[in-house]
């Protein structure tokens, strides 16, 4: 099975279209396993002190204690970290990608009519940014 997409930078005005090839049923998990993931309540973890044994994790919090609602967040954070990553992961790796790049006019051209929410929200992120680092379109390059 296939599935196909498209991507744009409206800071750099480039694009891309993507085809990935993998059994459906890899399509199929990944698509539930999203699902799953956006329907999972943002619950609180309660204010339980926990201690941090990592070396890392210490010098990453400062502090070798911790509570869990410090440290994983909410129910939705903790599926997506702990669920949803590894699946997605797992999936990636089984899926064939390919991609080919297009110039930012011709995608605006072929996409354009059928996402229009897209490409206007996307264009007004691009020229927000732009503004507030005083960029000018015509002084962008592509990002290698």
């Amino acid at each position: 099975m296939r599935k196909w997409g498209y991507g744009i930078n409206s800071y750099c005005k480039t694009a891309h279209i993507y085809v990935d090839d993998a059994p459906w049923w890899i399509f199929a998990l990944d698509r539930s396993i999203e699902f799953i993931c956006d329907i999972i309540p943002s619950i609180p973890f309660p204010k339980v002190r926990m201690r941090l044994k990592d070396p890392d994790d210490i010098e990453f919090n400062e502090s070798e204690w911790t509570t869990w609602k410090e440290w994983y967040g909410d129910l939705n954070q903790w599926f997506h970290l702990f669920a949803h990553c590894p699946v997605f992961e797992y999936c990636r790796d089984k899926m064939k990608s390919e991609s080919v790049d297009i110039t930012y006019d011709k995608a605006r051209e072929m996409f354009y009519n059928s996402d229009r929410k897209f490409f206007d929200y996307e264009a007004t992120i691009g020229d927000e940014i732009r503004t507030e680092e005083g960029v000018t379109p015509s002084l962008l390059q592509p990002l290698p």
